[in-house]
């Protein structure tokens, strides 16, 4: 039996809906329906009322509710116990800037989990040119790198294809109190990090008492939050805090955007080639 009709099940006794059910678990009601009445026959019991109006559970689906939790349960905790966590055990290294964490990296499992392709990855967080070292040298399997049409690359990526995972851009945040006019500290990344130099050659024009640069683009988030001035950081970082109303967006503009990329290293595992050409069917041309 597939745990994923399983889960499919779990969805639809919490909404008793298949429309809603199809659409949160990415498939048509025709499909749905097959997979779910799949169940029933396996467990040789009706465990819909098809008939009721609205549509409900019958007894036995109400009973195997707990059932189908823990079956799904147990399955998540051995799963979270004995998947590799480090390259020794076999998990596949992925090197990366802070600000890909954020939500290119998770993003990027959704989508291979979406594809069905396992995939457990040990993180290594870097700067933009010991990224590029890394992957030159083979520290790590897979790299995620940002690239940008005015600011030039580590020259170790030059070597290497890509393929483009990812598009953010940079946006000047402020507090809602803080009014427009008022002169105030702008905090942006430190111009010896990428995203620092895009706002270097990129720069809009706001009204500062000061430029204070920062390592960590968590920094510039925290410092407009407390209404300590506006800040550059990118949208992924913000756009939470924008939505609910914490954060305003100033400004945004075409130049401050930019992409992410990923590479394989020339002796990265064969696992991580896979990985590597599974995404490059998924997402598209790869870059020369």
């Amino acid at each position: 039996m597939n745990i994923d009709i399983i889960s499919d099940f779990l969805n639809f006794a919490e909404s008793l809906s298949f429309t809603r059910t199809a659409a949160d678990r990415e498939t048509t009601q025709s499909n749905l329906s097959k997979r779910l009445r799949q169940l029933e026959i396996w467990l040789a019991s009706d465990l819909i009322d098809r008939r009721s109006r609205p549509v409900a559970l019958t007894q036995a689906g109400k009973d195997f509710v707990p059932v189908a939790r823990g079956i799904v349960a147990e399955l998540a905790a051995f799963r979270s116990n004995h998947r590799p966590w480090q390259a020794a055990d076999g998990a596949i290294t992925i090197a990366m800037p802070h600000s890909a964490t954020i939500s290119v990296f998770p993003s990027f499992k959704h989508q291979l989990s979406k594809e069905a392709i396992p995939a457990s990855f040990s993180v290594r967080i870097a700067n933009h040119d010991r990224v590029g070292s890394m992957l030159a040298s083979s520290e790590c399997d897979l790299a995620l790198a940002t690239s940008h049409p005015k600011v030039i690359q580590s020259p170790e990526f030059s070597a290497l294809r890509s393929i483009e995972v990812a598009k953010e851009k940079l946006v000047v945040v402020s507090s809602p109190e803080l009014e427009d006019r008022k002169p105030a500290p702008l905090h942006v990344s430190d111009r010896r990090t990428y995203i620092g130099q895009i706002w270097q050659r990129c720069r809009v024009s706001i009204p500062s008492t000061v430029e204070l640069e920062h390592d960590m683009a968590a920094d510039i988030r925290n410092y407009c939050l407390a209404g300590e001035g506006r800040g550059v950081a990118p949208l992924s970082l913000v756009e939470s805090d924008i939505s609910s109303g914490r954060l305003r967006k100033l400004r945004s503009d075409p130049s401050l955007a930019y992409t992410f990329l990923l590479y394989c290293a020339p002796k990265a595992s064969v696992q991580a080639r896979r990985i590597w050409s599974s995404a490059a069917s998924i997402l598209g041309a790869v870059r020369p």
